[in-house]
């Protein structure tokens, strides 16, 4: 136990005289690296992606013609260009923070000037095409293993969550999930050192994980316990503090409520003190634990006697102090870029925290199975649960009678069945319904949302698809919608007063414009701007497949009209919480400690 405290004081006191010596510098760096990338790099890099995408004739990107930009030639380049762009700002803070330790391992100060210039020649190496693979490792491979190596920059990638649905539904396939998850894991242990020889040594990508790999050989486990305990007490460190400061203000809100000037000034104050403290760790969160892996470098080179050079890599033509008032200048100038910045993210929190408490949210719709039908006891369960509609899946069977279905479903023995290939008797042993009992059933329960994917052998699935809605006075209550832009222009012919649905997986460029009522993204692809510019058309959106909390938060913030899930009852309680009408002491508490800690 003492062996292992000692440990523990070592290394903190190594990474701490590393991430202290030229603090100021890497605070500056920072939050100028954050303001740049979310206000200029990011959007500046879609924005132009969209402008030559829509040059070369995609006003936008989906379903529909993705496969056509995959294959065009200067799509692909395009798409090249924007990976290296995001690659390269990405990989920049990374060489700038292994730099910059690297001086403070030696006792040298540093400018931020001469540091960016030497950073930024050294991740300019990433266009060099033998360090492409280097560009997955930083946008993709990092960040979706949840490494605290990643940028802050592209700090995490998921896998969207219907798709994780579709996974965890088959046992293979989670396997193979988890199996990869592995693999990717040992991968960037493996290269830990890799941006290290990358950045110092001047290696190719291929040639500096070879050197990681020989580097970490013994020491492994080691490495893989320490990164994992710094950062669980980083994490443990930060809940302490969170759960204390909301003690506080809990305990200081409760004595101001009826004192309405006091309650205005502590909200803004201490709202800015947290916001201010809570960004500041962000903003070095990515150096922390670049601070313990330059320690490990360091340490396993000397055991391994390995040189490092100690030659300066900054070369200052004036002594460092010399330039410290103009350093300080720049420093000031930043910080108060960083205290406009976060007041205005302060500001319109709050706007948007007490305006969204006093709103209906988004209906919750209940997404059908593609594998297994719907019956009438899964809608009576949507019901139950309190779905404001339902999603089905409609075909339509070899006798030419409509169910209630995707094309192709599993029967309870596995066996795939093609719907256009079976009788509707044959189907209703299966516990198949029919169109026509699930409009009957819905009426006045549940909204329908009607997909429809036309098989070769369904000419007519559009009309009569119509007809039973019409037959069954259902038009208020269903929406038609499809993946396949050339049936809702059948809609459209049909009956021109059904609302029509563009549902699709992709989505990027001025969507918008699509002449539809409403657009059924994937998640993933929805963000606050998208939303604002389809309410901008007067038209709906749906955000699919949302399962997680995080992404139902998340999809309630950006204001989407429609929720597709596969857990109605969670969405619910998710949206009520975060819609309903509450005390005001926890309106105020919820807003200090989610809406601005945890955005």
């Amino acid at each position: 136990m003492k062996a292992f405290l000692m440990d523990v004081y070592h290394h903190g006191k190594v990474k701490f005289k590393l991430v202290q010596f030229n603090f100021l510098t890497l605070l500056i760096f920072e939050a100028l690296y954050t303001l740049v990338g979310t206000e200029i790099i990011y959007p500046g890099s879609f924005f132009l992606f969209d402008q030559v995408m829509h040059q070369l004739g995609f006003a936008f990107i989906s379903d529909a013609n993705i496969s056509q930009v995959l294959t065009n030639p200067l799509c692909l380049l395009t798409i090249l260009v924007l990976l290296l762009i995001l690659g390269f700002y990405g990989l920049f803070e990374l060489t700038t923070l292994i730099v910059l330790f690297n001086e403070s391992h030696f006792k040298r100060n540093v400018g931020l000037i001469p540091l960016c210039q030497k950073s930024f020649e050294r991740a300019l190496h990433i266009v060099k095409p033998r360090n492409f693979p280097l560009i997955i490792f930083v946008l993709i491979i990092i960040p979706f293993t949840k490494f605290s190596l990643a940028s802050s920059f592209v700090s995490e990638v998921s896998i969207p969550d219907y798709l994780m649905a579709h996974i965890f539904a088959s046992p293979m396939l989670t396997l193979a999930y988890y199996a990869v998850i592995i693999v990717l894991f040992l991968m960037v242990l493996f290269g830990i050192f890799s941006l290290h020889y990358f950045t110092l040594a001047d290696n190719d990508f291929l040639a500096a994980i070879k050197k990681s790999r020989s580097l970490i050989n013994g020491h492994f486990w080691h490495t893989t316990f320490w990164v994992a305990f710094w950062n669980g007490a980083i994490l443990l460190t930060l809940l302490l503090l969170f759960s204390l400061f909301e003690v506080f203000a809990y305990f200081v809100l409760g004595q101001l409520l009826e004192n309405t000037l006091a309650l205005s000034v502590f909200i803004g104050g201490f709202g800015f003190f947290v916001s201010a403290l809570f960004t500041t760790f962000h903003l070095i969160e990515t150096a922390i634990t670049f601070a313990l892996v330059s320690m490990f470098y360091y340490d396993y080179s000397e055991r391994a006697h390995l040189e490092v050079p100690s030659t300066a890599l900054i070369q200052t033509k004036k002594p460092f102090i010399a330039r410290k008032k103009s350093f300080i200048s720049l420093s000031i100038v930043a910080i108060l870029v960083i205290v406009a910045h976060s007041s205005t993210i302060i500001f319109n929190n709050f706007n948007e925290t007490f305006n969204a408490h006093f709103i209906a949210g988004p209906q919750i719709i209940a997404q059908s199975s593609p594998s297994t039908p719907t019956t009438l006891i899964t809608l009576q369960q949507a019901i139950d649960d309190g779905a404001d509609g339902a999603e089905l899946n409609v075909a339509q069977t070899k006798d030419g009678v409509l169910v209630v279905a995707a094309p192709t479903i599993k029967s309870t023995a596995g066996e795939t069945i093609t719907i256009g290939a079976a009788t509707v008797d044959e189907l209703t042993s299966l516990g198949v319904i029919t169109l026509s009992d699930a409009l009957l059933f819905s009426k006045d329960k549940l909204k329908l949302n009607l997909q429809l994917d036309p098989t070769e052998d369904d000419a007519n699935l559009v009309a009569a698809v119509i007809a039973a809605i019409h037959q069954t006075n259902s038009r208020d209550q269903c929406l038609l919608a499809s993946m396949d832009y050339p049936t809702l222009e059948q809609v459209a012919v049909v009956d021109p007063q059904l609302k029509r649905v563009y549902v699709t997986s992709v989505a990027m460029g001025k969507i918008q414009t699509l002449p539809v009522d409403a657009l059924s993204i994937e998640a993933s692809f929805i963000s606050p701007g998208m939303v604002t510019a389809i309410h901008g058309e007067y038209k709906e959106i749906f955000a699919w497949t949302v399962n997680s909390e995080k992404s139902l938060t998340e999809m309630v913030h950006f204001g989407v009209d429609n929720i597709i899930t596969n857990d109605v009852s969670q969405a619910k309680k998710v949206v009520a919480h975060l819609t309903e009408p509450r005390e005001l002491i926890d309106q105020i508490n919820d807003f200090l400690f989610k809406d601005i800690v945890l955005e």
